[in-house]
C-alpha cells in the first residue's frame, strides 16, 4: 500500500485507558477487607466493575418493545406488522412483544471483547508459562477452567513447595510473585489479593466431580460443610435442588451415565 496524500494526523498516547477505574474498584474492595463496615460498599464496587464488562457487551439487537392491547382491531394490526415478535394472552388484554424498528448500537463492544480475550490469555499464560513450565506433567491434572479460574489436582499436598521441578525451584522463587500474591506478611497478602491478574487460592479440597462447563462440585469427603457447587441455570437458593446438588448426586451422573 502506498500513501499518496495525508489529510490529518490523530495523536495518541500509549497508556492504560481504564487504569483509574480499575484502581478505584480494587482499592474500594481492599478497604472493605480492612473495615467490615465498608463491606457493602466493596461488594457494590465489585458489581460496578463487573457491570462495565456486561454493559459494554450488551447485544442491543435482542431488545424488544412490549405493548398491551385489549382492542381486537389494534391487536390484529400489531400481529400483522412486520416487527411483530410474540403475543401472550392475559385476562382481558394481550401482551405483545415487538422488535424495534431502529437499533442504536452505541455500546463499545470492543471493550468487552478485549476484557474477555485478555482474561482468557491470562489463563493460558498460567497454564503454559507457570504450571506446565514449573511442574512435571505427572504431578498435576487440570480439572476445570473458566474465564478467570482454574481447578487443578496436584499429586502432593503442598505443590508449590514440594512439586516444583528441582532445577527450576530457584527460578520459581524469583518469579513467584508475577503469578501469585506476596505472602511474606499479612498486610501485603491482603493488598495483593485484590490485585487484578494475580491468582489466589480461593478453595482447596481433595475431591471434585466435573460434569461439563460450569457444572461441577468440589468437596472434602469427611467435611460435609466444605462444599463448592456450580450448576449454571439450576436454582440453588433456599435449599432448592439440594437432593441432586450434592457429592452423591454428581457422582451418580458419572457412575450411572444419567443427566443431573
Amino acid at each position: 500500500m502506498e500513501i499518496t496524500k495525508t489529510y490529518c494526523f490523530i495523536k495518541t498516547s500509549s497508556h492504560k485507558a481504564f487504569a483509574p477505574f480499575m484502581e478505584a474498584v480494587s482499592n474500594t474492595r481492599r478497604e472493605g477487607d480492612v473495615d467490615k463496615s465498608k463491606a457493602m460498599i466493596a461488594e457494590m464496587m465489585k458489581l460496578v466493575g463487573n457491570s462495565a464488562f456486561g454493559r459494554s457487551g450488551m447485544d442491543m439487537s435482542k431488545h424488544k418493545e412490549v405493548k398491551y392491547e385489549s382492542n381486537d382491531k389494534a391487536i390484529k394490526s400489531k400481529i400483522e406488522h412486520f416487527t411483530f415478535h410474540g403475543l401472550e394472552e392475559l385476562n382481558d388484554a394481550c401482551e405483545i412483544t415487538m422488535k424495534k424498528r431502529r437499533l442504536n448500537n452505541k455500546n463499545p463492544i470492543h471493550l468487552s471483547i478485549a476484557i474477555y480475550q485478555l482474561a482468557k490469555l491470562r489463563m493460558l499464560q498460567l497454564y503454559y508459562d507457570c504450571i506446565d513450565f514449573y511442574f512435571d506433567r505427572s504431578g498435576f491434572q487440570y480439572q476445570e477452567m473458566d474465564t478467570n479460574s482454574a481447578y487443578i489436582a496436584f499429586s502432593c499436598e503442598n505443590p508449590f513447595q514440594d512439586c516444583i521441578k528441582p532445577e527450576l525451584r530457584a527460578h520459581f522463587k524469583e518469579h513467584k510473585y508475577d503469578w501469585f500474591p506476596r505472602d511474606y506478611n499479612t498486610e501485603v497478602a491482603k493488598f495483593d489479593r485484590r490485585t487484578p491478574g494475580l491468582f489466589k487460592d480461593e478453595w482447596s479440597g481433595d475431591a471434585m466431580v466435573s460434569l461439563s462447563s460450569k457444572k461441577y462440585i468440589c468437596y472434602l469427603p469427611d467435611e460435609s460443610y466444605k462444599v463448592k457447587v456450580s450448576a449454571k441455570g439450576v436454582q440453588q437458593g433456599r435449599g432448592r435442588n439440594e437432593h441432586v446438588l450434592n457429592p452423591d448426586g454428581f457422582e451418580t451422573v458419572v457412575r450411572d451415565h444419567i443427566t443431573l
